[in-house]
């Protein structure tokens, strides 16, 4: 038997524990289980620390998808790893832990995953409007980092409410920094976007913590995207994208490439096109009516 383990907040909540099975069964794993670790957000750094030591001390534990805590991971478990990657590294996170015995390898897959699932909204023409990203952690800071390697934008902002993180990443990417107190702050950014812009909900809010990085007044500009990383939670910043007339888009897609291609890198399979799309087409049987509330739906809904 082989076990992944999965480092969140509320891990229970996560409908991949209805499709860790499907997707097990069609990547031909054999037997496999699931494992969630709740970690609180702002956790004291011991709590990462522990976490990996049980699944060093498990003999059945190969690897681990982490979520909120990408960069506590890398911030205060760092010495565990053998070894990182290049974008672990580069944007000093781990999203993907690899595990074999008790050797620890860090991988950063949100810039994959972010450029894939901006893909499938944007399409694959290079997106050349305006982008406010609110919130400047790990997700946050990949989602840039694609932006300036793949895409043409006019303009990039980024967010947070430390201005220490601020100032760590500010050498990483070419953005607008800007610290931000409270989502009125939010609320004036997106007033002066352009018209076409993409507005990126990467801080958490709705899910992994209460409120919404914006007020029920903030305006949207015309034919803009909101964007939210969360496919669960209360999506109020969907809510308030919709009632404003922009399109809105959760983070159903985000989800589905996140945990297939890090599940491919713990145990080891080939996820080739083909089983993606198949585990693609597993996923709607596990969502529930209030997740898949709103994925991808404009202003008429």
């Amino acid at each position: 038997m082989r076990r992944m383990y999965f480092l969140g907040v509320t891990t229970g909540q996560s409908s991949i524990h209805r499709l860790f099975p499907k997707w097990a069964s069609l990547a031909g794993l054999g037997e496999t289980e699931l494992t969630g670790l709740d970690i609180a957000v702002n956790a004291p750094e011991t709590a990462f620390r522990e976490a990996l030591r049980r699944m060093a001390d498990d003999p059945y534990s190969q690897g681990a998808l982490v979520t909120t805590h990408k960069t506590s991971v890398y911030a205060h478990a760092r010495d565990m790893f053998e070894e990182f990657d290049g974008d672990a590294d580069f944007l000093g996170e781990v999203s993907c832990i690899v595990q074999r015995g008790r050797r620890f390898e860090g991988i950063a897959i949100d810039t994959l995953t972010a450029g894939l699932s901006l893909q499938a909204i944007v399409g694959d023409k290079p997106f050349p409007g305006s982008v406010l990203i609110m919130g400047a952690g790990g997700a946050g800071l990949a989602l840039a980092v694609v932006l300036s390697r793949r895409h043409t934008v006019a303009r990039v902002i980024l967010t947070d409410v430390s201005a220490g993180r601020l100032v760590e990443i500010a050498d990483r990417v070419p953005a607008e920094f800007v610290l931000v107190n409270g989502p009125e702050d939010h609320d004036r950014l997106a007033a002066a976007l352009p018209p076409g812009s993409l507005i990126v909900n990467a801080t958490g809010m709705g899910k992994d913590r209460p409120g919404c990085p914006v007020t029920e007044q903030a305006s949207f500009p015309a034919g803009s995207i909101a964007w939210d990383f969360n496919y669960r939670g209360d999506l109020r910043f969907l809510e308030c994208a919709r009632a404003r007339g922009a399109t809105a888009v959760d983070g159903w897609s985000y989800f589905l490439h996140g945990w297939s291609e890090i599940m491919a890198r713990v145990f080891g399979f080939e996820l080739t096109p083909e089983l993606f799309a198949a585990m693609q087409d597993a996923a709607p049987e596990v969502r529930t009516d209030s997740e898949a509330r709103v994925e991808i739906t404009g202003s008429s809904e």
